[in-house]
């Protein structure tokens, strides 16, 4: 054992030796690590079997012994493969001493370069004065290039060589080695080696490549004065480069970067052009041209030089990424079909193009619904472990069950993939970070939670997992932020408001990795959109921590690296919002709705701003417009219905309640539960409109049971979360008159909680209204022991004793609530402006007081003007105002404060009353009356006593005194204990009657006074008599002042007197009126008769009128008869006279057919002259066939009628003159008479 032991110390220190040795040979620590691994592995092995078999564990031959045995053979042939595979992969490095080269351990044609074990880049070193080469891999450069710059001195290698390296360098962001390597590479040292025309083009390339560092670094620097330092060393390696070719290409092309970098564009575009002019397909010239076409928005040209770049070098290493260009430009241009068609393309060029790859994806992602699309960024779906490795080496290391991606979301495995190939790419970066802020992440086991309760119990211990502040999420949707995390509890910083559950899934957001994965991606690019989403994102996780400040500071620097990036706006506003500054929420929020007009968020959330802004109209349409937009935004209408839930006027509370029903039925079609304080919110409204009976049955929804007037005493147990609730049903069953059931929830309230002084108060109030003011008080004097600084009790009291006129009492309560001192020991009420109006009520109403006038009215004064001073808007303290001026006679200045109150409260009727008061001050009694009967309507509804009394005195004065009397005796009914109003009635009514009574014989005579006015004057007076003797019994003796009842009883008693004599003066009017009443009804007896003997006369003349045009009418119808006979008569005989005419005309032509045609035609023409009688001048026409008409009427021709008398030889003479008799017997007498 001890030789082990010896062995065992001699091999740790031999390890240690070849450690220290191989330190600068990262390949050959490697190896040493891997084989002391395995000597450690061997070593304990052996030191088991050992073990064993000195403790008798295992028998030297046994079966445990051989399998251990094998064990330790079988790693031994681990152990010779592992440094077989190794030898082989290292056998190509050339180990190298700082001060000479090393033999190298093995020498490779070129041919014999790509292995087929590896991928691995590598660079080829010719040996000097030899055909064979040194390979060096790429990722097996040392950190200090000395160690290569050695190997390249000792082998003389070209500078092509010296180029390749540091370009590799420069590649594997070491560019501090790169810059050493250039400068060793062009000193003047080495021209004396490389001085051929070949180093002298490598020098130039150097060159270039040297200065297209510095170029870079110019272009990602911002600060101006910090780009000055490369800009100069720049400008250095140019003026090298130009001693050696000053018509370089690429150093004209590297000039015009420099200048492009600086924003000098116009000296770019000279060396650019100068470029192409020499050579058209010069591919960084025409690149780097439409770069500066780019810069200037000029996409068209932009884009052809990128089409030219294209057509001139298809296969060139870029053309990936140039076409990616072109397809930007395309993009710009509106051409986004061809734009995707093109990106995709340059990804099947080039799979590793990350920028292209990202393309694509957002594309993808574009094309997705909305919701679709919100679920790929969330990347839901079939979770994996995979992509871990590419992602922790940006992040802090976690556990892998932290780390859950999907391969459900096209757009997240481009993502992924694209980190993988990039890890450092700020699109990606930032997308990442926007997935990391979108999931959440299951944590293990489950939670159970009971509603009510801040505490919910884990299955597992996930007190790693979760800190203070930490945002979580419960089943699907219940959201909150840790206050404290146990091995077996979580407590959230709010109560559970659901329905309690078990079972329930717990996760997480990674706000950490998603913080380090933007704050990456915002050091990794300069560019100001890039940079702005990052701050965005950094901004949003911690809105979400509920780190405020943090926040708004990289939302500020979002909005300030790109301003018209709309999405730190609305986080701005959020701030400003949380900050109270809400103007300047609304400015970024309506920058914000001018760019996304029809964002629902927007909407709603300015909508908010601007109902704390009390801009009701503009919040109200921003509601309406997100209901129109989606009509199933309950917070919108929830939003709507609070605005005008607070409105004094009716249609907008209506319309409130209906946006209640609205958001009540989204829910319900929803399957979501109805919250209960929306149906609160519901009955409240109700209550104001005067829908007492749907309050209660909103109540009964919120108590979770049905709730009427039937069972209104079924009062259920008081509860922290119900006793809201009672208390409003207990105020609608007051507004009802139900005070037995509001008294009982009062109480059953006060059994639960005693120190809810407002049920307290309401009970106080309702023994105040039914008269136990004793009760009332005790209650009060309850409430003040149980809160000395509940001021509303004590104005309760004071008001009591300011009804009972006891003004010293009530001034002392109102002095006590302007001293009340809070528990901070502050003067909460030392201003309150209801005491200071109280105040000055009470000196107002004392200003009758002897002495005292002067002063009450100053004290009064002041104390109106306080309540203005801290409330301008107070309606009731400008009123006091107006009554001052009155007071003083100054009513035209009081006219104007009267109507100013009521064109801003037009509900208030104490205006509308002053202003009659001072309309019967100045004997206008008509305008008196008119407002007097508006107040009364409008705002009484007809039932006040104080109006009706007004009324009542305006009525009198004007000298109506029937009306005056009406409007006392309505309020007598209402109030019948009110002995001024019987008084009053009995002066009316005595007034009246004297009015009546008191009319001079020649006013009488000319007056419409009746028996009836008097017989009613004489009726008033008895019945005012009879009110005086009521008074006198009804007034005691000692209380029988004015001060107790304002009536003086000597003027009671001279009025009954006075009503006495005039009573026994009635009987003279009386009798007057009886006289005139008779010969009023004698002279209408004669008017009567003289009426009717008129009608008679007029009625016989209408009957004699009547029976001539019955006559008259019945001959004419006699004679109308016999014409027609008598026409009828003639019509036949002329159709027989037609029909005797046609018989003889056929008879006479067919003789003449029958004649001797040989005849002498004169002789036949004498005959038939001599036939005819002289008198016929010619021979008529032969007659024509009479029509169908001529039979039944005759023909109307006048030459026919006569040609028929002709033949017919009854015609010989003109037709004779119709005499007049009888053409009256044809057609009737003209006479006018007849």
């Amino acid at each position: 054992m001890f030789a082990v032991l010896v062995f065992v110390i001699c091999l740790e220190m031999f390890l240690h030796v070849m450690e220290h040795t191989t330190k600068r040979k990262p390949k050959y620590t490697d190896m040493l690590h891997k084989t002391t691994q395995e000597l450690m592995i061997v070593g304990l092995i052996y030191l088991l079997v050992k073990l064993c078999v000195s403790t008798g564990l295992a028998k030297g031959n046994g079966l445990s012994s051989r399998c251990l045995g094998t064990t330790i053979r079988y790693q031994d042939l681990l152990m010779l493969l592992g440094a077989w595979e190794s030898s082989v992969e290292g056998s190509t490095l050339t180990l190298l001493q700082a001060d000479k080269p090393m033999p190298s351990a093995a020498l490779q044609t070129p041919t014999q370069i790509n292995d087929w074990r590896t991928n691995r880049r590598s660079l080829l070193i010719p040996v000097h004065k030899s055909d064979e080469i040194v390979e060096l891999f790429t990722d097996e450069f040392p950190d200090d290039a000395n160690d290569i710059m050695d190997i390249l001195r000792a082998e003389i290698a070209p500078l092509e060589v010296w180029l390749s390296v540091a370009i590799e360098y420069y590649l594997q962001g070491r560019t501090d080695q790169f810059e050493v390597i250039l400068d060793q590479a062009t000193m003047p040292e080495a021209e004396e080696i490389y001085n051929d025309d070949a180093a002298r083009k490598s020098r130039l390339k150097m060159f270039n490549a040297w200065v297209s560092h510095y170029v870079n670094v110019m272009w990602n620097e911002d600060d101006e004065r910090r780009r000055e330092i490369p800009a100069q060393k720049a400008v250095a390696l140019f003026q090298k480069a130009d001693r050696i070719d000053a018509q370089c290409p690429n150093t004209l092309v590297g000039k015009a970067l420099m200048f492009m970098a600086k924003g000098e564009d116009e000296r770019a575009e000279r060396f650019l052009k100068n470029v192409l002019i020499a050579d058209k397909e010069n591919l960084p010239a025409i690149l780097a041209s439409a770069l500066l076409h780019v810069r200037k928005k000029k996409f068209v040209e932009a884009k052809k030089l990128y089409q030219e770049a294209i057509v001139l070098h298809p296969k060139s290493p870029q053309a990936s990424r140039i076409r990616m260009c072109f397809a930007y430009c395309c993009y710009q241009m509106g051409c986004v079909d061809k734009a995707k068609a093109v990106m995709k393309y340059a990804a099947a060029l080039d799979d590793s193009n990350v920028t292209v790859m990202m393309a694509n994806a957002l594309w993808s992602l574009a094309s997705l619904p909305a919701d679709d699309r919100l679920r790929s960024m969330q990347d839901e779906g079939k979770r994996d472990l995979r992509c871990f490795h590419h992602i922790r080496c940006m992040v802090r290391p976690f556990s892998y069950t932290h780390v859950v991606m999907s391969i459900g979301s096209r757009f997240m495995a481009l993502v992924h993939h694209a980190h993988a190939l990039d890890p450092k790419h700020p699109s990606v970066l930032n997308h990442l970070a926007n997935h990391y802020f979108l999931q959440w992440i299951p944590l293990p086991g489950t939670v159970s939670v009971v509603r009510g309760s801040a505490i919910a119990t884990t299955t597992h211990d996930i007190s790693n997992d979760v800190v203070h502040g930490q945002l979580i999420c419960i089943g699907d949707k219940y959201i909150a932020y840790v206050q404290d995390v146990s091995s077996r509890s979580i407590t959230l910083d709010v109560p559970f408001k659901e329905v309690s559950r078990s079972g329930l899934s717990i996760s997480r957001k990674l706000y950490d990795q998603m913080n380090t994965l933007a704050s990456n991606a915002y050091h990794a690019t300069q560019v100001k959109e890039l940079r702005a989403e990052s701050c965005y994102l950094i901004a949003r996780g911690h809105h979400a921590e509920g780190k405020y400040q943090e926040a708004f500071g990289y939302y500020y620097n979002a909005a300030r690296s790109m301003p018209s990036y709309a999405m730190p706006w609305y986080g701005l506003a959020q701030m400003y919002y949380h900050q109270n500054v809400l103007e300047k929420a609304v400015v970024y929020l309506e920058k914000t709705l001018k760019l996304f007009p029809d964002n629902t968020d927007v909407l709603l959330f300015l909508g908010h701003v601007y109902r704390r802004l009390g801009r009701k109209a503009d919040a109200i349409a921003n509601f309406r417009r997100v209901a129109d937009l989606d009509p199933g935004n309950v917070d919108a209408l929830i939003g709507t219905a609070e605005i005008l839930h607070v409105s004094t006027e009716r249609h907008e509370q209506l319309a409130a309640i209906s946006a209640y029903v609205a958001a009540q039925r989204v829910l319900q079609n929803a399957m979501e539960p109805v919250p209960d304080g929306l149906h609160t919110n519901f009955g409240s409204l109700h209550m104001r409109v005067g829908q007492i009976h749907e309050a209660i049955e909103c109540y009964g929804l919120a108590l979770n049971q049905k709730t009427n007037i039937a069972a209104i005493f079924d009062v259920p147990a008081v509860t922290e979360a119900n006793v809201t609730v009672l208390y409003n049903l207990a105020l609608a069953y007051e507004k009802l008159g139900e005070w037995r059931a509001s008294t009982g929830i009062y109480k059953a309230i006060l059994e639960t909680f005693p120190w809810y002084l407002d049920a307290l108060l309401r009970l106080a109030v309702l023994e105040r209204d039914v008269g136990n003011a004793d009760k009332a008080t005790t209650l009060l004097d309850q409430a003040l022991a149980q809160d000395p600084t509940c001021a509303t009790a004590c104005l309760l009291q004071a008001n009591m004793h300011f009804a009972k006129r006891e003004w010293s009492l009530a001034q002392k309560k109102y002095e006590a609530v302007l001293g009340m001192k809070q528990p901070d020991g502050g003067m909460a009420m030392k201003n309150d402006p209801y005491t200071f109006l109280s105040m000055g009520n009470i000196f107002m109403s004392n200003i009758g007081e002897k002495g005292r006038y002067v002063k009450n009215m100053t004290l009064s004064e002041t104390y109106y003007k306080k309540t203005l001073s801290g409330h301008a808007q107070n309606v009731y303290a400008a009123n006091g105002i107006g009554i001052m001026l009155a007071e003083k006679g100054q009513f035209d200045k009081a006219k104007l404060v009267f109507a100013q109150v009521r064109e801003a409260a037009p509900d208030m009727p104490d205006a509308w009353i002053n202003l009659g008061h001072i309309h019967m001050a100045e004997h206008r009694f008509g305008e008196a009356i008119q407002l007097y009967q508006v107040s009364l309507a409008k705002h009484y509804k007809g039932q006040d006593v104080s109006v009706l009394l007004y009324l009542a005195k305006a009525y009198y004065e004007a000298k109506r005194y029937s009306e005056c009397i009406t409007a006392l005796t309505k309020g007598i009914h209402m109030a019948p204990q009110e002995l001024k109003l019987w008084y009053n009635l009995a002066l009316a009514q005595e007034d009246f009657a004297v009015a009546t009574l008191g009319e001079t014989s020649a006013s009488v005579a000319k007056s419409s006074r009746t028996m009836a006015d008097v017989q009613r004057a004489i009726s008033d007076l008895q019945r005012a008599q009879r009110i005086y003797a009521f008074l006198d019994v009804a007034v005691p003796a000692e209380t029988s002042s004015k001060k107790a009842h304002q009536i003086e009883m000597d003027k009671v008693r001279d009025h009954a007197k006075f009503c006495h004599e005039t009573l026994e003066k009635a009987s003279v009017h009386l009798e007057f009126e009886r006289q005139r009443e008779e010969k009023r009804k004698a002279d209408a007896e004669n008017r009567r008769r003289m009426v009717m003997m008129l009608e008679d006369e007029q009625q016989a003349q209408l009957v004699a009128q009547k029976e001539r045009e019955a006559a008259l009418e019945l001959k004419r119808a006699q004679m109308l008869k016999a014409t027609q006979e008598r026409l009828k008569a003639a019509s036949e005989a002329w159709k027989q006279k037609e029909a005797d005419h046609a018989s003889k005309t056929v008879k006479k032509s067919s003789k003449k057919r029958k004649a001797d045609v040989s005849d002498d035609e004169d002789d036949e023409e004498d005959d038939v002259v001599g036939a005819i009688p002289a008198a016929a001048a010619s021979s008529p026409p032969p007659a024509k066939k009479p029509k169908a008409t001529d039979d039944l009427f005759g023909s109307e021709s006048e030459h026919e009628d006569d040609e028929r008398e002709t033949i017919h030889g009854t015609n010989v003479s003109p037709p004779r003159e119709m005499d007049d008799k009888q053409h009256a017997e044809l057609f009737g007498s003209d006479s006018d008479d007849d």
